[in-house]
């Protein structure tokens, strides 16, 4: 039963939303769970600006290479983007995301940031990440096999 449950969300929800939810969810407990904590601002925008790279870095090499970028759809990928960015992370848009809502949770932290992190984390992993990669193994065989060796999931 929940197999059949877990593989109906997957390519459902997209990782925006995720995000966003994970970052109104941590925000919602700012009254009755916040933490004492002042992170460095330079490792704030740090975080920010790894994000953006990532993220831009990803469109920019679909575009480039003419696929798609929507998370519900991987079966219209039409090439293995293996360049740029994506010779760091094999997910470098979704990588980014993370590392956006990490700096909003040193940002504005509560107890359940590391917590609405690691969830993140998973959930993504899960049901975004590893049925694409399902997927763009089945389309692309041996050549993603070849390159899932060479470069890691997250970083």
């Amino acid at each position: 039963m929940s197999e059949r449950l877990f593989s109906r969300l997957e390519l459902k929800i997209p990782p925006p939303v995720v995000v966003v939810f994970a970052g109104l969810l941590n925000r919602l407990g700012q009254d009755w769970i916040q933490v004492t904590f002042d992170p460095p601002w330079i490792l704030i925008v740090s975080l920010i600006v790894v994000s953006g790279v990532l993220g831009v870095g990803g469109l920019i090499g679909c575009f480039r290479c003419q696929t798609t970028v929507h998370p519900w759809s991987p079966s219209d990928t039409t090439t293995l983007v293996t360049h740029g960015v994506y010779r760091v992370s094999r997910n470098p848009m979704y990588f980014g995301l993370v590392l956006l809502l990490a700096a909003y949770y040193l940002y504005d932290p509560t107890l359940l940031s590391p917590v609405g992190l690691i969830f993140v984390i998973w959930f993504l992993t899960r049901f975004q990440i590893i049925p694409e990669e399902r997927i763009l193994h089945h389309k692309f065989g041996e050549q993603y096999a070849q390159y899932a060796l060479l470069v890691r999931r997250w970083l």
